[in-house]
């Protein structure tokens, strides 16, 4: 399968999770699609995992995952480098699950800009699973 799709989901997963960080630093409110309460749950206690923002862990996760399928497609496959893709896309769609979960039973509230990035987590895991299995 063509690393295409693999990449374009990390590319746009990196660029919600920006736009969500830009926002922050900047103290500007996003603009949520049909109103929804993103606010609430970007500035919720949920929002930080062991005191880094979720934004930011999510512009590294999609970055690397980025370098990593960057690597495949010059010609660099290997073992470590397919690996590293499975566990790590794994993780990815893993946590976004777990805060899809937070903002269904902690916050009780939806950010359509995260549930967004999950989805986007979730279409990588998948092109990856295909195009490395």
């Amino acid at each position: 399968m063509d690393i295409t799709i693999a990449l374009l989901s990390s590319l746009i997963g990196f660029g919600i999770a920006a736009y969500i960080y830009r926002k922050q630093v900047a103290k500007k409110p996003l603009m949520c699609p049909r109103k929804s309460p993103c606010e609430t749950v970007i500035t919720s206690p949920q929002a930080t995992t062991y005191g880094i923002s979720n934004t930011v862990l999510g512009m590294a996760y999609y970055a690397f995952m980025a370098f990593l399928l960057l690597c495949i497609a010059a010609g660099g496959e290997s073992a470590i480098v397919e690996v590293l893709l499975i566990a790590l896309g794994a993780a990815g769609f893993v946590f976004s699950l777990y805060l899809v979960r937070i903002q269904h039973v902690v916050i009780k509230q939806w950010c359509v800009w995260c549930l967004g990035s999950a989805l986007m987590a979730t279409i990588l895991f998948a092109a990856v699973l295909i195009l490395v299995i």
